[in-house]
């Protein structure tokens, strides 16, 4: 079992930094990339407003301003387009058009076999005080209130979107089917919102049939942590039915979220890949040998982390990339061949390790066809604003972990 970190291991080596996105005026996170047929890479993110920076001196605002957070009523989604040698980027960040009801949260990303993009995210309503006050008396699930900086809100779903000219339009919002029941738990109509479907952040899947996978995560009745779900496509991402659920645990010991879809080149083993709550923030995977249709038992790993982020190198080699929320917080890296073990068995590769903050990660992997990885991510300044950052990785032919093993 490999312990610690280093900046190179056997197959995989970091080049550089660079940054991507870094406005003093907002707060840019969750970031999801793709590599598009003309070389260029798409880099759409989380942006939110950062009202520090009304202040001359940041030390002196009220302390509520000074506390960032994670949702906004004015969150959407903003995309930038990298050069193709230098990665600089083409422009300034475009907005992309929000739902007019909700604010837009994460992104994930998958560039089809015939070049359409798929969007995955989720939305969060906001709630003036007295509606979110009048909501909650009645059971409505609402985050937030009284002395958050973030205001209020209502989960408004999962959903995707579409683009056929490589993400200079995209269609609307379409919110996934509701989550089905889990277990023995009654049908529980969620009258508070048009569609649930569970948040989407993590990485989707073409199958070799051209179905589309997507997993999400949520909460359902009779369960007191996240459960994750898998749903499908039969038709290019326009509609999407729920398969069932990826991994639950009704007694609660563990939450599975945020979870990352991987299809191994050479088995045909769907991997899902979790953030996981009550296992000390250690990845939790869970696998299918027919394409989601029925799935194994979780499993933990001691790989220490979250969320993942999964790229197959097209060789039976994947690299699997994580945010650190612990000191030293950065990002960490992992070159894997399932017929090799487990992720743990492989050397783990340091991003970054230089963050101020725990506040960062949720990385994306993307290859750009010389040997050479882009791996997106958000994380702290030293001013304390969040930013779109990057790493460049080459990946060489080597031995990645220990001794082989049955995938």
């Amino acid at each position: 079992m490999w312990q610690g970190g280093a900046d190179t291991v056997p197959g995989l080596s970091k080049i550089g930094d660079l940054t991507v996105v870094h406005n003093r005026r907002f707060h840019a996170a969750f970031p999801a990339a793709v590599r598009l047929g003309d070389g260029r890479v798409l880099v759409v993110f989380r942006r939110a407003r950062d009202p520090r920076w009304l202040w001359a001196d940041q030390a002196g605002a009220d302390p509520a301003l000074d506390r960032i957070d994670h949702l906004d009523p004015r969150s959407q989604l903003a995309a930038v387009w990298l050069a193709p040698d230098t990665l600089a980027p083409l422009g300034p960040p475009v907005g992309l058009a929000p739902d007019p009801e909700a604010g837009d949260q994460d992104a994930s990303l998958l560039a089809l076999t015939d070049g359409r993009l798929l969007l995955g995210g989720f939305a969060w309503y906001p709630l003036a005080p007295q509606a979110a006050a009048d909501l909650r008396a009645v059971g409505a699930p609402v985050v937030g209130g009284g002395d958050a900086a973030a205001g209020a809100y209502l989960f408004w779903g999962g959903y995707t979107r579409l683009s056929d000219d490589r993400g200079v339009s995209w269609t609307d919002h379409r919110y996934l089917p509701r989550l089905p029941p889990v277990g023995t738990a009654p049908i529980v109509t969620n009258w508070w919102t048009p569609a649930r479907g569970g948040a989407v952040r993590g990485r989707p899947v073409e199958a070799p049939d051209g179905r589309l996978l997507l997993a999400t995560y949520g909460r359902v009745p009779g369960y007191r942590a996240y459960v994750s779900f898998l749903f499908v496509s039969h038709d290019r991402g326009c509609g999407w039915a729920c398969r069932g659920p990826i991994a639950a645990d009704p007694e609660g010991r563990h939450g599975y979220a945020e979870p990352a879809l991987w299809l191994c080149p050479t088995s045909g083993r769907l991997i899902a890949f979790h953030r996981s709550f009550g296992a000390d923030d250690r990845l939790i995977t869970v696998t299918s040998d027919d394409l989601g249709a029925t799935w194994g038992a979780p499993t933990v790993h001691e790989v220490t982390g979250h969320p993942f982020d999964v790229l197959a190198l097209g060789d039976g080699r994947a690299v699997l990339v994580y945010g650190y929320r612990h000191p030293p917080y950065g990002v960490r890296a992992r070159l894997w061949r399932p017929a090799d073990g487990s992720p743990a068995d492989a050397p783990e590769l340091v991003v970054r390790d230089d963050a101020p903050s725990g506040d960062l990660g949720y990385p994306w992997a993307v290859a750009l066809g010389d040997g050479r990885l882009l791996v997106v991510y958000y994380q702290c300044d030293g001013d304390g604003i969040r930013h779109i950052a990057g790493s460049l990785l080459s990946v060489s032919a080597g031995a990645t972990q220990g001794p082989r093993a049955d995938p």
